[in-house]
């Protein structure tokens, strides 16, 4: 009887063992599938789908853009919100209809997908949905006769199936110079350029002028963000300098004349310099002509080229 139980007990194991051998293989197998299909728990962790209503909202929105009617897509557009950006350029939904259209003004034959586009949506575990895509943009610019590529990434955030949130991220130097020789042919650009002849007053050195204009510098670009452009550019003798300043409009110019007139840096410019020759030449306004004639400004408007 006691061999018969042996017998019996090393059969069973045998089996069991064999058993296990061949399960032991689908239990990781099992553990392996469902651990790739677990979602990480963190806010910004979520589900990738390329195959959502987002995504073909997407690509309708992209296909009407290129088309030239973008506002055929305004319902998808959510009326309540104004977090849409162009880099860091925010607009509200006008403003991001507009400037759709204004893109066909500028370029013509658009398009999106001359790459091919890569678009997929996501739901996040904090609850919002978002469709991405990034593609290259072409187009032939109007003006310029240049053919232009720009690598564009592009997020929208859903709610309701409306587009909540916009952010449109691309390098726009391109469409930028577009719109400056679009400006030069029809001489419509608002920006306005201060030119001076200085001439630097007795007493004075070069050093003298380098250590005035680092720190009256710092205070133009501290508080004038209508100011682009600041260059000041003295003689080999160092006894004139030509000053160069650019404004996106008149009212920035204004601004910064009144800026530089209540601080204590407009006597020192006066002790430094004695003014020459002042030109305001672009599109300047009737405040701007007022305050021009406190300097003996001479007024030019512009008759060709561009303005950068």
């Amino acid at each position: 009887m006691m061999g018969q139980k042996k017998i019996c007990i090393l059969v069973l194991n045998y089996k069991y063992l064999k058993m296990k051998k061949l399960l032991f293989p689908c239990l990781v197998l099992s553990l392996i599938f469902l651990s790739c299909n677990q979602v990480p728990n963190g806010e910004l962790s979520g589900v990738l789908n390329d195959n959502t209503t987002e995504v073909e909202m997407t690509k309708e929105l992209m296909k009407k853009y290129s088309e030239g009617n973008f506002r055929e897509i305004a319902d998808m557009i959510s009326d309540d919100s104004g977090e849409y950006y162009f880099n860091n350029v925010k607009v509200d939904k006008e403003g991001w209809l507009s400037a759709a259209e204004g893109h066909h003004d500028l370029f013509e034959n658009i398009q999106n997908d001359t790459e091919g586009i890569n678009l997929t949506s996501a739901k996040y575990n904090n609850g919002t949905t978002w469709s991405m895509a990034w593609f290259q943009w072409t187009g032939k610019g109007k003006y310029t006769g240049d053919d232009v590529k720009i690598i564009v990434h592009h997020g929208f955030r859903f709610e309701d199936e409306k587009i909540v949130s916009a952010y449109h991220f691309f390098d726009p130097s391109l469409l930028d110079r577009e719109t400056k020789a679009a400006e030069a042919m029809s001489k419509t650009s608002k920006r306005v350029i201060g030119l001076a002849e200085l001439k630097v007053n007795k007493g004075y050195s070069s050093s003298d002028v380098e250590e005035f204009l680092i720190r009256f510098s710092k205070f133009v670009r501290e508080t004038e963000p209508g100011t682009y452009d600041f260059g000041y550019f003295i003689s080999s003798n160092g006894k004139r300098v030509n000053l160069v300043e650019k404004y996106y409009t008149s009212s920035d110019f204004v601004h910064h004349l009144n800026n530089f007139e209540k601080s204590d840096y407009s006597k020192e410019f006066m002790k430094l310099f004695t003014l020459n020759k002042v030109i305001i030449a672009g599109d300047a306004s009737d405040e701007l002509k007022a305050k021009a004639k406190a300097y003996g400004a001479e007024l030019r408007p512009q008759i060709g080229g561009w303005i950068n």
